[in-house]
């Protein structure tokens, strides 16, 4: 059983601070920790249950978050920035399940550290009429490749979000949003405990959970936060300027209009 573990930091366990999820801000060293051991009892809890290769993909910011050298060695980690497949960057069809770990609710919404892969630059994503976040999309990536997203953990926010999709996919909710910026949270060795649990009876369930598929040439609007972002975006080739602040881009599959994102996000951002 080939497993894939795409981990995020905001939606943690314990998690509700900005200065907690930048480099070398305050607590950011006891949150790579506290990230790295929820991947580990989920490698655990996959491993007991017949899983025999496991690729996790860090992709918080830089992708250097996860300590390798705390990360259970039947792992093989995914680190460092710029991947053409970004968040679900070496997935393919040889998988067997995705799990999603340490996710937050989309931008605009009232969970944990709420955004939308990029909180300085965009406010929202929609796509064929759908206003969505990392989970879709990534959740769709796999799908692209008819892969099922079995489990996904963060807050009760996101845990809505995903029953929305996919009432047959399993989570973990690891804290209870009181706003933005608290939760109500399970102490660690708790959520360990349910994580390593938790991912047990969601990869036995896997192949009676439905991969999440788009529909063909799918439409993408992207609000970002101000016109000069929009602006900038909107010169890359088959982008669409329709109000001062959103570009649409029509796309063949998920995978293009992912890229597409990745990369209108990197323009609007430098500049």
């Amino acid at each position: 059983m080939k497993i894939y573990i795409s981990a995020d930091i905001e939606g943690i366990g314990g998690i509700v601070a900005i200065n907690q999820v930048i480099p070398g801000e305050r607590d950011y060293q006891r949150a790579r920790e506290l990230m790295t051991n929820e991947v580990n009892a989920v490698i655990e809890g996959a491993i007991e249950i017949g899983a025999t290769e496991i690729i996790v993909n860090d992709l918080h910011g830089a992708g250097t978050n996860i300590l390798i050298e705390s990360l259970n060695n039947k792992a093989q980690l995914i680190t460092g920035a710029s991947r053409k497949g970004a968040m679900m960057e070496g997935l393919d069809s040889s998988f067997d399940a995705v799990i999603l770990i340490g996710y937050h609710p989309r931008m605009n919404v009232s969970g944990v550290l709420s955004h939308s892969f990029h909180g300085g630059v965009i406010s929202n994503i929609n796509i064929n009429n759908k206003d969505v976040g990392e989970f879709y999309m990534n959740a769709c990536v796999a799908g692209h490749f008819n892969v099922p997203v079995v489990l996904v953990s963060g807050d009760n926010i996101l845990e809505e979000e995903v029953k929305e999709v996919n009432a047959a996919i399993e989570t973990v909710v690891v804290k209870t949003s009181y706003g933005r910026y608290a939760a109500k949270c399970l102490t660690p060795s708790v959520v360990f405990g349910k994580l390593k649990e938790k991912v047990k009876v969601a990869l036995i369930n896997a192949k009676n959970i439905n991969p999440i598929k788009l529909q063909e040439s799918p439409e993408m609007k992207v609000t970002f936060l101000n016109s000069g972002q929009a602006e900038y975006a909107s010169i890359m080739p088959g982008t669409e300027l329709v109000e001062p602040n959103i570009v649409s881009y029509s796309g063949k599959s998920i995978i293009e209009i992912y890229r597409a994102l990745t990369a209108m996000i990197k323009i609007a951002s430098s500049n």
